[in-house]
């Protein structure tokens, strides 16, 4: 069935949406059940144009199926977190980090730190609680700019937070344009890279040009009687992840092994099964246990549903094909591309939401005319790095909750955040003389 859904049921739909994810966020209510006013709208909506029931049905089904291995990835989550906190992992990659911290290029080892540490814990809130405080104090200590060492730590967070294969941001996208992890990574690996270097450089250039007050030590960091070899152990459970990612194996397989040979060392160094399982149940530190995570393993998801039920409606395809009338050009469909996600997140006020509506609403016309690998590379620099970067983001909240700096002072020196979406342009400018095109059929 083919049925034209009017601009003012699509704006009505989408308002109704956003106000109710907004509503709760200020008041600290579940995000998936502020989904279910709008879903009931687009369902309501769809009937009167000819849809059944069971159309809806099939369709939210679909969505569940295909948002499932996210689902499962979030609990692997939230066992291997607590996990390897308990392994001392994390403490001990943390001293390890923050051991090779020097006054003179605070910002660039600052924002290469929370870079290491982001992609091994995958998410920027995590590397920000962990090692963001305590470099916070430091910068404080030496009189630096909190804004500019703000700005260095969330960009480095966001690396992993768009990168790492243990990222949610990084599962959902890739399962919303429906491209394996091998892929995706590869995929996304030359603008991260380029985007590593230029914000380094420019965090290089900030450390020549701010000058830094050497008159008081930093006491922050563990820089001195580092165990190497308890070190090395630690090191083991997120190597064996990675190894088994690169090697190709099945998801919750590398999650398993990254998770048991986390919870054997935990037992040799002597914590106890309950204790353990306390902190997996219930989380541990900063860190999210299995209890944290069910609520947004909800609104995974119902947004699935959700976008779905849009996508077999052909909702919004109508809008987007008079947005996207070049078939033929990579650079202007990457830049019309950053403006719809840039619009998408300024009006949502979750990253997850509008990684999937954009993905999904973007993706037939990306795989007919060009490649969804495209597609994922410019949503992972571009939706992903918005949510950073809009001060009613509830990301963006988090990240200045932690470091004590509002999102307006950090923005401006959220060097990566702001670079991506510059660097995927151009890369997708030079990727086109090189690269045949996929035409229409």
């Amino acid at each position: 069935m083919t049925t034209r859904f009017s601009l003012q049921e699509v704006i009505l739909i989408f308002t109704v949406t956003i106000a109710c994810l907004m509503v709760a966020i200020s008041f600290d209510w579940p995000l998936f059940l502020a989904m279910i006013p709008g879903l009931l709208l687009l369902s309501y909506t769809g009937m009167k144009h000819g849809y059944k029931g069971r159309d809806f049905l099939q369709s939210s089904m679909e969505g569940l199926r295909r948002n499932r291995n996210v689902a499962w990835l979030l609990f692997y989550i939230g066992i291997l977190l607590p996990t390897w906190h308990f392994s001392n992992t994390i403490n001990d990659v943390n001293a390890l980090f923050l051991s090779f911290i020097s006054p003179a290029f605070f910002f660039t080892i600052a924002f290469l730190i929370a870079v290491m540490m982001s992609m091994i814990v995958g998410s920027a809130i995590a590397t920000l609680s962990i090692v963001g405080v305590p470099m916070m104090a430091a910068g404080e200590q030496l009189g630096l700019p909190v804004a500019v060492v703000a700005g260095a730590l969330v960009s480095g967070g966001f690396v992993g937070d768009r990168s790492s294969p243990i990222s949610s941001s990084f599962q959902l996208l890739r399962m919303s344009t429906e491209i394996d992890t091998r892929t995706h990574f590869r995929t996304i690996a030359p603008t991260m890279i380029a985007g590593i270097i230029i914000t380094s450089t420019l965090f290089l250039v900030l450390d020549f040009i701010i000058p830094k007050s050497n008159s008081a030590p930093i006491t922050t960091f563990p820089s001195q009687d580092l165990q190497f070899g308890s070190i090395l152990i630690s090191l083991l459970p997120p190597l064996v992840l990675l190894l088994m990612i690169l090697l190709g194996q099945e998801m919750k397989l590398s999650f398993t092994l990254g998770i048991g040979t986390g919870v054997i060392i935990l037992l040799v160094r002597g914590i106890g099964i309950s204790e353990w399982l306390e902190g997996l149940i219930y989380g541990v530190a900063s860190l999210n246990g299995v209890l944290d995570m069910l609520p947004f393993v909800f609104f995974i998801l119902i947004v699935g549903a959700y976008c779905q039920i849009m996508e077999d409606t052909r909702m919004a395809q109508p809008y987007i094909e008079k947005i996207f009338t070049n078939r033929n050009s990579l650079k202007k469909n990457t830049a019309k591309s950053i403006g719809v996600a840039a619009g998408i997140s300024l009006i949502s006020p979750n990253q997850s939401f509008p990684i999937i509506l954009t993905a999904r609403t973007l993706l037939p016309f990306w795989n007919l005319h060009f490649s969804k690998q495209h597609l994922s590379r410019i949503l992972a620099d571009s939706t992903v790095m918005f949510a950073g970067l809009v001060p009613w983001s509830l990301l963006a909240i988090l990240c200045s909750t932690i470091l004590g700096v509002p999102v307006l002072s950090y923005g401006p020196f959220a060097i990566f955040l702001l670079a991506m979406p510059l660097i995927t342009w151009i890369y997708s400018t030079v990727v086109t003389e090189r690269e045949p095109m996929k035409k229409a059929g």
